[in-house]
């Protein structure tokens, strides 16, 4: 007998995001050999969604989150995940502990020490590493080309490079739970009909931006005879900030504050002490100097800056492809002329700017080498990834109860595809240019009509128009993705221990300096920053680095 569960609930974008999931099944099999080998060593064929029969007992543990929230006496031990994975895959998941995420580190620790595993666990990348190390975990190099199911691997493969973060040593000692790779790269947004009314074209170059950011501060482009715009809006977290940092702004010297990457002899050191940073800042120094910066920027957060958008004061910014929906709608809902583009990140020289991205994997999946299953995690990996099947049937069971209650997070083997958002993109424009939505899921059918009711003259839907329709910022992470011009941050693992010690102190002094240095202090203030950081713990630091991308090779 075969029963089918599947699952699917709709997708929202940013920090509200939900997962699509599903499940599916096969009652009634064997379980599968590992090695695909029958008892006389002749090849077999794998069933990979076979059902335990009898049941097999995993033992495993996880973190929980506060927004965990449970009915009808559901607990992460016992809940529709669980249940499902008993009835349909013939797996008793027994969790060893589960804690807050909060405490998740120092027991995942005591446990390691203790050498207490159990047959799955998750894992950060620094205990991947220890315990791979210690010929600890089981290698899932064949595994994963035999039980994992093709929608898995077309998943898991979208973006290969943050997959390979959970290879050691060319072999797969976990699986990683991958999600969006592109969501973040860091775009520039410019208000263009302040462009018309100046008689302006749209910026190609580093020079044009800040040639157009002093038009909107000199030249009254909002045409109210008051001298109250600027051109680049900042928030006083400028370094570190998605929406109004610098990212952008620095990735068109090709440097890359914050983050870590590669020097020409290949090894790893600190964006923040290049000798280009310094150049980059001579220029925001003398844009705060020129009044293309808010003069108050070095206090105000990320509300204080989209209050200034929203007011019409501003006029460009760096954000990542959220920032229609998230700061630059409330700006078109106040002014019914107000209209952005997104537009590639610009270069100060003949080289693209090439925009830096976060490597998006924290939690990974690793099995012990102890354990008499290790393939059931794929047996589990494939369950949870059937909710992106085109051909699934839509059933909430899964996602969201009926009384609201986000039951995905129960999942214990996840994974979201790496362009997601971008296919939703694609898909939606697609379905726009022939008229028909039908072949669209039903959160690509949200944004599709959405889109249609802002193209019919609803401006509260322009953010959406703005996000998943076109112009859009997704077609220029589009256009990132199809020049193969992103990289990540170089650096992805748990911090090292001088981190933990001394990172706070130099990122503080990070920050403080280059603020000081933007708003007039000596640019040579530069110099004396980049001799600290390294005598304070920054050599250590970039020691310990090294020696980690040493093991993750």
């Amino acid at each position: 007998m075969k029963t089918n569960h599947r699952i699917q609930s709709l997708a929202l974008l940013g920090a509200a995001g939900m997962l699509m999931l599903s499940a599916c099944g096969n009652g009634g099999g064997n379980s599968a050999a590992t090695d695909g080998k029958g008892a006389n060593g002749e090849s077999t064929v794998i069933d990979i969604n076979a059902k335990y029969d009898p049941p097999v007992d995993i033992s495993a543990w996880r973190y929980t989150e506060s927004t965990y929230k449970y009915e009808n006496g559901d607990t992460i031990e016992d809940n529709i995940y669980t249940r499902t994975y008993a009835s349909d895959l013939g797996i008793n998941l027994k969790y060893d502990w589960t804690v807050p995420i909060e405490q998740f580190d120092q027991k995942m620790n005591v446990s390691i020490a203790s050498g207490d595993l159990p047959d799955i666990m998750w894992l950060k990348n620094k205990q991947l590493t220890d315990l791979a190390e210690n010929d600890m975990l089981y290698d899932l190099t064949d595994l994963f080309e035999k039980y994992a199911s093709p929608l898995s691997k077309k998943i898991m493969l979208q973006d290969e490079a943050s997959f390979n973060t959970a290879r050691i040593g060319g072999r797969l000692m976990a699986l990683p739970r991958t999600s969006s790779a592109v969501d973040g790269l860091p775009i520039l947004y410019v208000r263009t009909d302040w462009l018309d009314m100046l008689g302006l074209s749209e910026p190609e170059t580093m020079q044009e931006a800040v040639a157009v950011a002093e038009a909107f501060t000199k030249n009254d482009p909002d045409g109210n005879g008051k001298a109250d715009t600027f051109g680049l809006a900042l928030t006083k977290t400028f370094l570190t900030d998605s929406h109004f940092g610098t990212s952008g702004y620095f990735a068109g010297y090709h440097v890359y504050p914050g983050k870590w990457v590669k020097d020409a002899s290949g090894q790893l050191v600190y964006g923040s002490t290049q000798p280009e940073v310094k150049t980059a800042l001579k220029q925001l120094q003398d844009m705060y100097a020129a009044g293309m910066l808010d003069q108050e920027f070095g206090v105000k957060d990320r509300a204080k800056v989209t209050e200034s958008v929203a007011a019409g004061k501003a006029g460009l910014f760096y954000g990542s492809m959220s920032a229609p929906l998230s700061v630059i709608q409330k700006n078109v809902d106040n002014d019914p002329n107000a209209e952005w583009k997104a537009l590639p990140l610009v270069s100060v020289d003949g080289e693209p700017a090439t925009p830096v991205g976060i490597m998006p994997i924290t939690t990974y999946y690793g099995v012990s080498k102890e354990s008499k299953h290790p393939e059931a995690i794929f047996k589990l990996l494939n369950f949870g990834m059937q909710g992106y099947d085109e051909n699934a049937e839509a059933n909430s069971e899964f996602g969201i109860s009926e009384n609201n209650i986000p039951v995905y997070l129960y999942n214990f083997i996840a994974a979201d595809p790496a362009k997601k958002n971008l296919n939703a993109h694609n898909n939606a424009i697609k379905a726009l240019e022939a008229n028909d939505p039908s072949g669209l899921s039903a959160e690509e059918k949200g944004y599709y009509d959405r889109i249609v009711a802002y193209r019919g003259g609803d401006r509260s839907n322009w953010g959406t128009e703005r996000v998943f329709g076109t112009p859009s910022s997704f077609d220029v992470i589009d256009k990132y993705v199809n020049d193969d011009n992103y990289i990540f941050d170089a650096f992805y693992g748990s911090p090292t221990a001088a981190m933990v010690e001394k990172n706070a102190t130099l990122q503080k002094m990070e920050e403080e300096v280059f603020t000081k240095i933007v708003m007039g202090q000596s640019i040579d203030t530069f110099d004396k920053f980049v001799e600290d950081w390294k005598k304070l713990g920054g050599d250590q630091i970039t020691k310990e680095v090294n020696e980690w991308a040493e093991k993750n090779k």
